[in-house]
């Protein structure tokens, strides 16, 4: 194994666990249970990193494409693979870190509307 290949996979784990530690310390706000919202925001932050990848690797494969930007990315050069890694993990852990703040928002908006306030005359 590459030690480049190691690298990427530290930083993959990153990508994954720290938007979930962010997540998980702002959920504990939030007086609802937590393990549906928390199984639910580590599928997503599995899933985007894994699209984002996807979508790069049928970028870099697609031939069509390549020959009308003509983009030539050889996977097995160092400096390529620096390149590709370099979009995926800054991309992917702001993406999930958005994602946990629209899902916060939600979960908190949805918290506001079980409380019901009585306001009028005694």
């Amino acid at each position: 194994m590459d030690v480049y290949k190691v690298i990427f996979r530290i930083l993959l784990a990153v990508v994954i666990i720290y938007p979930n530690y962010i997540f998980f310390k702002e959920l504990k706000n939030s007086t609802k249970k937590h393990f549906k919202y928390q199984l639910l925001y580590f599928f997503m932050s599995l899933i985007v990193p894994c699209a984002l990848i996807f979508l790069i690797a049928l970028i870099m494969t697609s031939p069509a494409l390549n020959q009308i930007i003509n983009l030539k990315i050889d996977p097995k050069n160092l400096t390529s693979r620096i390149i590709v890694g370099s979009i995926i993990f800054p991309t992917s852990i702001l993406l999930n870190i958005i994602t946990s703040k629209f899902y916060l928002k939600r979960i908190f908006k949805a918290n506001g509307k079980n409380e019901i306030e009585l306001i009028g005359k005694e």
